[in-house]
């Protein structure tokens, strides 16, 4: 592998996209994250660094460099398409510059803030359109073998990005391989996933559509590989799990989880608003359940709509849903709970490998109830006292506190602390969902947003490239 340091100019860069006669440009990187993803300020600082270059500094973008034809090359972009589509969609004129600073020229100052490309001076349009990329270009020897050239690549992006603030999910796509990425693309923009799922525009901003489907992927892990391991859904076991499918993810895997979500698409015609992503890794579980059993779609989708509105057991579920949700404790609670209502909706049996989790949850909720109900019950001598004029009302209460279904005050497996379910400060009854937490107006339960940011690549503080 041979590494070039070269420049190019955005008119040239935009050439290539735009009238590929010679060398093209591809931004389809199986490993890369999806562009747009900045939102309107982000992208504005980093336009006007461009235009200030003088001043400021825009990162370099990583590209592969490969041969397609005689003197004929292709620029796969490894790590910079934020930066490069960004410049793009502004001399397209697909969005205006918002609150910048003006732009100084040989002394000259232009006012720029709140301008689409087509409105600013001429001498500004210039300075965007001539500005150079520092790039360096990965390009294959010969002899290098694909696999050594994909790893190479998967690493030089997963080093870039080790230090920024990447999500986990974004990052195990490149652990997970070349392969395995294509794979997640591609299930990704299924109708399923872009369409019936119900992934606000946040979530997919941090690439949860991609966390729910690894941690789908680590469900059925469950049935197809023996010795398989599942701990938990935190972001290092996600890392650990992306890490070990690498260059060994079976047909057998990648055929069944193909078909589920072709099952899934068939079942959910249209968007659901309960397909929450606290919900849908077990959905996919149980849709492989429900092919096995020879559920067909349209009934998967009535026992779902059930289960979210009529079902009693969905009470049981949300006890699941509270904070640390991504332990195994509450992971095994929420699929416990879901295959034993799916089952008792079709009338099959549980599957086997369920029947142990099924009883242990079942006799934990009966548990936690009983307890529930036995805190519930008035204390006889504080109600004679109060008969007998004795301490008003609120007065020598012992303040017993209401603890919550699960475990609580437990550092959770991502390192962070959590607050104990029924300490929320909202005053939530036993087994009632915080209100950041449960969804208005649907009765599901969610669990709580993962704060990222999509930055890319590392820039000088208060500069956006």
């Amino acid at each position: 592998m041979i590494r070039n340091n070269i420049n190019m100019t955005v008119k040239t860069l935009k050439a290539m996209r735009d009238n590929p006669a010679k060398d093209t440009i591809d931004f389809s990187s199986p490993i890369q994250r999806k562009s747009g993803m900045w939102d309107p300020k982000r992208k504005s600082l980093l336009i006007h660094s461009i235009l200030q270059n003088s001043i400021y500094s825009v990162p370099t973008v990583y590209f592969r460099k490969d041969m397609v034809a005689d003197k004929r090359y292709q620029y796969s972009v490894i790590d910079g398409i934020q930066r490069i589509t960004t410049v793009f969609d502004f001399i397209d004129n697909r969005f205006p510059l918002e609150e910048v600073p003006p732009v100084i020229l040989d002394g000259t100052v232009y006012s720029v803030s709140g301008k689409f490309f087509s409105d600013l001076e001429e001498d500004c349009q210039q300075e965007a359109i001539r500005f150079r990329f520092r790039i360096e270009a990965f390009e294959p020897e010969d002899g290098d073998t694909e696999e050594y050239v994909n790893s190479t690549i998967e690493e030089v992006f997963s080093r870039l990005n080790s230090a920024v603030p990447l999500t986990s999910a974004q990052l195990c796509k490149a652990k997970a391989g070349t392969d395995v990425a294509i794979l997640l693309n591609e299930l990704l923009t299924s109708h399923f996933f872009a369409e019936s799922a119900s992934f606000t525009k946040s979530q997919l901003k941090a690439s949860d559509d991609q966390r729910c489907l690894l941690q789908a992927m680590m469900l059925l892990d469950r049935n197809y590989i023996s010795g398989f391991e599942f701990k938990d859904f935190s972001e290092t076991s996600l890392m650990e799990y992306a890490e070990s499918i690498k260059g060994c993810y079976s047909d057998k895997q990648s055929d069944a989880l193909k078909s589920t979500v072709e099952y899934l698409t068939d079942a959910y015609p249209q968007p659901n608003k309960q397909l929450k992503k606290i919900s849908i890794p077990m959905v996919i579980y149980l849709a492989d359940v429900a092919m096995d059993t020879g559920v067909k779609p349209m009934y998967f989708r009535q026992w779902w709509e059930f289960f979210t509105e009529e079902d009693s057991l969905f009470d049981d579920y949300k006890l699941f849903c509270s904070t640390g949700s991504t332990k195994l404790e509450k992971v095994n609670g929420r699929l416990a709970v879901m295959a034993k209502s799916f089952c008792l909706y079709n009338e099959v049996e549980v599957p086997e490998e369920l029947k142990d989790m099924v009883a242990e949850v079942e006799e934990k909720i009966a548990l936690l109830k009983a307890e529930r109900e036995e805190e519930s019950v008035p204390d006889v001598g504080s109600v004679s006292e109060e008969k007998e004029g004795g301490d008003a009302p609120g007065t020598g209460d012992t303040g017993q506190e209401e603890h919550g279904l699960l475990e609580q005050g437990e550092p959770d497996s991502a390192g962070q602390e959590e607050a104990p379910d029924a300490q929320n400060g909202t005053g939530a009854p036993i087994g009632q969902e915080p209100a950041e937490i449960q969804e208005e107006g649907t009765g599901h339960c969610e669990d709580a947003a993962e704060t990222s940011d999509t930055g890319e690549g590392s820039s000088p503080a208060g500069i956006e490239g």
